[in-house]
C-alpha cells in the first residue's frame, strides 16, 4: 500500500481512528484501511483492510475507490478482478480524481483492465488530469503528440504540454524537450512559448 500513514500508530490514537471510522466518517473509515493494509499499530489484515475501504468508498471517497482499484487489479488481499478494478477507476475519474483520471486515460490507450482501445476516451481522460496540472498525464499527452502514432503529431503542443509537465515534476520529461526542441523550427519553438505565456494566469 503506497499511502503514507505516521511513523508510529498508538493503541489509543488507533482507538480513536477506530470509533471515528464506526460512526461512519469516510475519511477515518480509509486511514483504517490503510492501517489494516499495511500492518500498522495492527495485525497486517487485507481483507480487513478491503473492508473498511469499501465501507470509505461507499461514500464516494476518491482515495479509498482508487486504492480497492488497485488492490483488484494487482490481486492484493483479494482475487484479481480486472472488471472491478476498471469499474472502480471509472468511478473514482468520475468523482474527479486526477490520479484515476490519469489511469483510466491509460487504461483505454493500451486496452488495460478489459477495456477496449479507445484513443479519442484515452485523450479525454488525459486531457482532464493534465488540465488539473498532473504531471503524468501532461507527459503523456506531449508525447503522444511528439510521436504522432496515436493521434496526428503537432510539435508545438507536444512541448507545451512537456514543458508544463516537467514544471509539474515530470523525471522524463526534460529528455523529451531536448529531442523535440532539436526537431522544431525557431518559428515553431516561439509559437510554443509564446502561446504558454498566453495560458499564464
Amino acid at each position: 500500500m503506497a499511502e503514507e500513514t505516521p511513523n508510529t500508530v498508538t493503541p489509543e490514537m488507533l482507538a480513536k481512528l477506530r470509533t471515528v471510522a464506526e460512526s461512519g466518517d469516510a475519511e477515518a473509515q480509509f486511514r483504517l484501511g490503510v492501517l489494516y493494509g499495511n500492518g500498522e499499530g495492527v495485525e497486517l489484515d487485507r481483507e480487513q483492510a478491503m473492508a473498511w475501504f469499501k465501507q470509505s468508498a461507499r461514500q464516494g471517497h476518491e482515495d479509498a475507490l482508487i486504492t480497492m482499484a488497485w488492490m483488484y487489479a494487482n490481486g492484493s488481499g483479494v482475487d484479481t478482478d480486472e472488471a472491478k478494478a476498471r469499474e472502480l477507476y471509472q468511478l473514482a475519474a468520475d468523482h474527479g480524481s486526477v490520479k484515476a483520471m490519469y489511469v483510466v486515460g491509460t487504461m483505454y490507450r493500451f486496452a488495460q483492465y478489459g477495456a477496449e482501445k479507445d484513443i479519442a476516451k484515452a485523450i479525454h481522460y488525459y486531457t482532464e488530469a493534465a488540465n488539473k496540472n498532473f504531471g503524468a498525464a501532461q507527459f503523456a499527452l506531449g508525447r503522444m503528440l511528439m510521436d504522432g502514432k496515436q493521434v496526428e503529431r503537432d510539435p508545438i503542443v507536444a512541448l507545451q504540454w512537456l514543458m508544463l509537465a516537467d514544471s509539474n515534476g515530470s523525471k522524463r520529461a526534460e529528455d523529451y524537450i531536448k529531442h523535440l526542441l532539436a526537431q522544431m523550427t525557431p518559428e515553431e519553438i516561439e509559437q510554443a512559448r509564446s502561446s504558454m505565456l498566453g495560458k499564464d494566469n
